[in-house]
């Protein structure tokens, strides 16, 4: 009998890996013999067919690991990939060496075979390892909404807009960066513990990558096999899913708001769910994986490719180890220096940079501060004051100190640091530090501190916007952690500061800003935030290298509770000379 061995790449996707533990097990269900194995090709018998994802395996083993070209001659691709994404065309490049190919969409299916590749439908069905709910209709979930899926742009400024018709609702929303995922993290679930938690969500946000316009069908079935309803992107390639009776299909502009309706009609969101289990367990795999045990048995012996020109692929291809996604958005919208592709700064931007330093030296020795108190005593129930700063090109914190003062949980206090701001004079519920010429972020924000007495700070910048339930959330992950944050939703990028804080990643890029609850004590332990003029606009990424550096503990709140208008800032030295500045950092920590 021919044996299929399920190949994952060491260093590849978890969710790759369990893909093909779940195509395994429905070999094993239709009387076929399979085994998985990971990393490179194990040792075969005669009868022996190797089943790999093409365009994640090839490109992630090692050169030295690369199947000889006999083994290629053995190895059926398994192709998951839709058209109009770059892993497609990498995958369609990769199967040419390959002796047979398996494809789970029809899309796919039928674009690859319009190239004259020849490849199998393989249908993907119900799994008894996906499913950890097992249709208990009352059974009961505790988070209204989930997200899983990789960052990207235009999924991220979607979610972003959809803050505000999920606020209410019990939100989490998983966006790792676009890298290999091995292991959980607070932003991947992998197998089990991804299984649980669609088990306990009524409702999964669906999105697109890139340009494709289909069905996550994976996703889609793991979500409907635990009983989470499905909310997608009008979608091709449903059938045999019915829209309206087995998921909901909408604009991708439309689907918080979807969602928050759906939310409120319990008898539909029980059909839905119900509708959506039933027709996952009539899907059975058993004929698509009969489909590829025939196909392993039919592998002839005709004469082995040329291995050549994909080896080159893949090797042009292969990330270095530990490489970083390059897409994840800096918190500071003007930021060009390590991920820059900009070359050094010119002589004209470091005399700039140096006359800028030298100007705010001087503007710190005269400036006048004056502090204008609170119009009207207003006294939260969280023993929190918040610190917002105000800088030239931002708006008016009047309404971001108004969602503040109304929430759900309202601080002990708000303190404003007008700087180099001149407001219009006018009664206001929080008290103002106000510098006639700009001496800094970091400077304004320890003068704060100052007049500070809460055991915790929310740190804010001037041009946000928050949910009523923003310090609710915070203070409810406070638990046994020193900062909570979560992301913020900006016009432009989409969700800024939604990734825990990773040493690696942060010596790299500033990603992570203002918009956390930190603990007073571990602010005055770090002596507060760096005043340095070279830095200005660094001083929160500062914070975070220092976070990391000493492993504090922290918390991300996985739910949009901050959003923000693009930030104009006036030239700062980070701006004019940005390798250098940024060069500059690592001896500042």
């Amino acid at each position: 009998m021919t044996e299929l061995c399920f190949v994952s790449a060491e260093g590849g996707s978890a969710f790759m890996e369990e893909l093909l533990e779940v195509v395994a097990d429905a070999v094993r269900t239709a009387g076929g013999k399979a085994r998985t194995a990971v990393g490179r090709y194990p040792e075969a018998g005669a009868d022996t067919v190797f089943v790999v994802v093409p365009h994640e395996y090839f490109v992630t083993i090692k050169d030295a690991d690369f199947p000889t070209a006999e083994q290629c001659r053995r190895t059926i691709g398994f192709c998951v990939e839709h058209p109009g994404t770059a892993t497609f065309e990498r995958n369609a490049e990769l199967l040419s060496i390959l002796g047979g190919a398996v494809d789970i969409n029809h899309d796919s299916t039928a674009e690859l075979r319009r190239r004259g590749i020849a490849v199998e439908q393989f249908q993907l069905g119900y799994s008894p390892l996906w499913d950890l709910w097992g249709g208990d209709l009352d059974s009961p979930r505790d988070l209204d909404v989930t997200y899983l899926g990789t960052a990207e742009r235009r999924r991220s400024v979607l979610l972003g807009s959809y803050a505000r018709d999920l606020a209410g609702l019990r939100t989490r929303l998983l966006t790792p960066p676009h890298e290999p995922m091995t292991t959980a993290r607070v932003d991947f679930l992998p197998g089990k513990a991804k299984f649980e938690h669609l088990a306990r969500s009524r409702f999964l946000l669906n999105l697109h990558r890139e340009q494709k316009q289909t069905l996550e069908w994976v996703r889609t079935l793991e979500a409907m096999t635990n009983g989470c309803v499905v909310v997608s992107e009008t979608s091709a390639d449903v059938e045999p899913l019915v829209p309206g009776e087995h998921l909901v299909l909408a604009r991708p502009e439309a689907l918080g708001s979807v969602v928050a309706a759906l939310a409120d009609e319990p008898e539909r969101e029980r059909h839905l769910r119900s509708a959506a289990y039933g027709f996952v367990k009539s899907l059975d795999m058993t004929a698509s994986a009969r489909r590829l045990i025939d196909l392993a048995s039919s592998l002839g012996s005709a004469p082995a490719a040329d291995i050549a020109p994909a080896r080159a692929l893949a090797t042009s291809l292969r990330n270095p180890e530990d490489a970083l996604a390059v897409d994840t958005p800096s918190f500071d919208a003007r930021f060009a220096g390590d991920r820059s592709a900009a070359g050094p700064a010119s002589a004209r931007g470091t005399a700039l940079s140096a006359r800028i330093a030298q100007r705010a030296a001087g503007a710190r020795r005269v400036a006048s501060r004056t502090w204008e108190p609170a119009a009207a005593s207003v006294t939260g129930s969280a023993d929190v004051d918040v610190l917002i700063v105000r800088r030239t090109g931002e708006v008016d914190p009047d309404d971001l100190a108004n969602d503040l003062l109304t929430g759900s949980v309202s601080p002990r206090k708000v303190l404003v640091g007008e700087d180099g701001v001149h407001p219009w004079p006018r009664p206001r519920p929080y008290d103002v530090l106000l510098h006639d010429t700009p001496l800094g972020r970091g400077l304004t924000r320890n003068s704060l501190l100052e007049r500070s007495t809460a055991s915790w700070l929310l740190v804010l910048d001037g041009g946000m916007r928050a949910s009523e339930f923003l310090l609710e959330r915070l203070l409810a992950a406070s638990d046994d952690v020193d900062v909570v944050h979560c992301p913020v939703a900006d016009p432009v990028d989409g969700l800024v500061g939604a990734l825990p804080p990773e040493e690696r990643r942060l010596r790299t890029l500033p990603y992570l800003g203002s918009g956390y609850l930190v603990r007073r004590s571990l602010v005055d332990e770090f002596g507060g935030w760096n005043s340095e003029v070279l830095f200005e606009g660094l001083e929160d990424h500062l914070f975070w290298r220092r976070v990391a550096a000493a492993a504090k503990p922290t918390a991300l709140v996985q739910q949009v509770l901050l959003r923000r208008l693009r930030p104009d800032p006036d030239s700062r030295p980070m701006d004019l000379d940005p390798h250098r500045v940024w060069a500059a950092v690592e001896s500042a920590l």
